[in-house]
């Protein structure tokens, strides 16, 4: 649906005629022009501006940060709904394109996990966290399956699988 190709306020128009209506929901931030459509905005494991690198230490800080400054400055009349994620490899997907985030012996959990704190507080705090594309193991974002036991020692293992 991020094509530019969906007429929102009519799906949206139709969807209020139900007995419970949904709240919808979109990734990042959707044209202008269909805003008021959207009860609030989230975000997706993905590095920024700055995009993939090849040895995956772009684990998304400056998308997050963007996104949480866009929400408290820009949108704070929506809901807002955070990520975190433990790292990100989809080499081994068929449709994969190669793309890796390192999961830094679980600080990239962490990390992402706690970023929310520099915009959001007890006064206004963060109502939602997705832990995202939990446990698709194409892209290298299990959760139950972290082990970090052996993080510090040379391996691959000991990555958490980077």
């Amino acid at each position: 649906p991020k094509h530019g190709h969906i007429d929102w306020d009519r799906i949206v128009q139709h969807c209020q005629s139900w007995e419970s209506s949904p709240y919808f929901f979109y990734k990042d931030e959707p044209q202008q022009k269909y805003l008021a459509d959207f009860a609030g905005l989230y975000a997706w494991v993905q590095p920024g501006t700055k995009g993939w690198t090849p040895d995956g230490s772009n684990w998304g800080e400056q998308y997050l940060d963007e996104f949480y400054k866009n929400m408290r400055n820009k949108h704070p009349d929506k809901i807002a709904v955070g990520a975190a994620w433990p790292g990100f490899d989809d080499s081994g997907a068929k449709w994969g394109l190669n793309r890796h985030m390192q999961a830094r012996c679980g600080q990239t959990f962490e990390d992402t996990l706690h970023l929310y704190n520099r915009y959001f507080d007890a006064a206004h705090p963060l109502p939602f966290v997705m832990i995202e594309t939990w446990n698709d193991y194409e892209e290298g974002t299990a959760i139950e399956r972290l082990n970090f036991a052996k993080c510090g020692q040379n391996t691959p293992s000991a990555a958490g699988g980077d």
